[in-house]
């Protein structure tokens, strides 16, 4: 058995050494191998080559399906991957028109909460402010009338000749008031005034037969008519400025609109609030009552020029003219005024 086991030992060894190598060695060409080491290599050969194609057929199989599976996991992946995005996009895109649809919906709340704000700002109190203004213009206009009313009831009318006994009665019955009838809002006890201060009515001249003693008795009349027909005029005028509905009672009632009693805290803080439309707007009702002021202020400046140059038209007419008895002497004395 030993002479027989080196060589089977190098013929092993040749098997392990032509297992190294590039191309497989067979069994049978070792010499002195026996039958059955020969049976069982080739055995072993078949047993290993059919290992190793099974062995390669199933990671065959199984990498394709390995394969298969990563395919459709990246399919699927994909497929999700796209379905998320298109669901971020929706989701954007919903999110973008919520958003445009909000920020139109408050740019509209805005503009229509700005055109409130900006056209409901009308100034404080416009209807009362129109309505005191309304007034203010009707006495205005309305005092000629008044006025003219008072003239139309003095006892001296221009160029009427009437009894004065009317007249001479009423004075000395003491109904006739003082001056601060003008100012009362006494329509009536005003007249009374105005008449008294204008005189007696002249009464008819005798008829001379002269036709220069009329000429001159009818001039003497007319210079006598303008200077009550000028006293008359003034000072109805006054008395209708000052009468209970008239120019000076609508005039403090529209001033009083904005400045009150509390001089002007309430005007003050209902335009606190409001936009700029509304305070321009208070500011020219302000500015158009100012000027209505104005106008009646320039109305009385002239009324009290016209006064001025009446009294002194009347007062260089009486120096020039007209002249009376002085009491117990005979030398003529100028006077202001002459009755008949």
């Amino acid at each position: 058995m030993r002479a027989r086991t080196a060589p089977a030992l190098i013929g092993l060894g040749a098997v392990v050494a032509a297992i190294g190598v590039s191309a497989p060695a067979r069994a049978q060409s070792c010499v002195g191998v026996e039958h059955r080491v020969n049976l069982q290599t080739s055995a072993l050969t078949t047993a290993i080559t059919g290992a190793i194609t099974t062995t390669e057929a199933a990671l065959v199989t199984q990498e394709l399906a390995e394969r298969a599976r990563l395919v459709s996991a990246v399919k699927v992946l994909t497929a999700q991957s796209a379905a998320g995005s298109d669901q971020v996009a929706n989701g954007f895109r919903a999110s973008s028109q919520a958003l445009a649809t909000t920020v139109v919906t408050q740019d509209q709340r805005q503009a229509v909460a700005l055109a409130t704000h900006r056209y409901g700002s009308i100034g404080y109190d416009p209807c009362g402010a129109n309505t005191k203004a309304q007034a203010l213009y009707t006495a205005m206009s309305g005092t000629a009338a008044v006025r003219q009313q008072m003239v139309t009831q003095v006892h001296a009318q221009p160029g009427r000749y009437a009894d004065p006994k009317d007249w001479v009665a009423n004075v000395k019955s003491g109904a006739a008031p003082d001056g601060a009838a003008l100012y009362s809002g006494d329509r009536e006890a005003a007249t009374k005034f105005i008449t008294t201060v204008i005189g007696p009515p002249d009464p008819q001249p005798r008829n001379t037969g002269n036709s220069a003693t009329n000429d001159l008795n009818r001039l003497e009349k007319t210079g006598r008519d303008t200077y009550r027909s000028m006293t008359a005029v003034v000072l109805a005028d006054i008395a209708a400025d000052y009468q209970a509905d008239g120019p000076i009672a609508k005039t403090r009632a529209l001033s009083g609109h904005w400045q009150g009693s509390d001089g002007g805290a309430a005007w003050a803080a209902g335009i606190a609030g409001q936009h700029d439309r509304g305070i321009i707007q208070d500011a020219v009702r302000m500015e158009a009552a100012n000027l209505a002021l104005i106008a009646h202020q320039i109305k009385r400046g002239m009324r009290t020029e016209a006064t001025a140059a009446a009294l002194l038209l009347a007062m260089v007419n009486a120096r020039i003219s007209n002249s009376v008895p002085s009491p117990g002497r005979g030398v003529p004395t100028p006077a202001s005024f002459q009755t008949p």
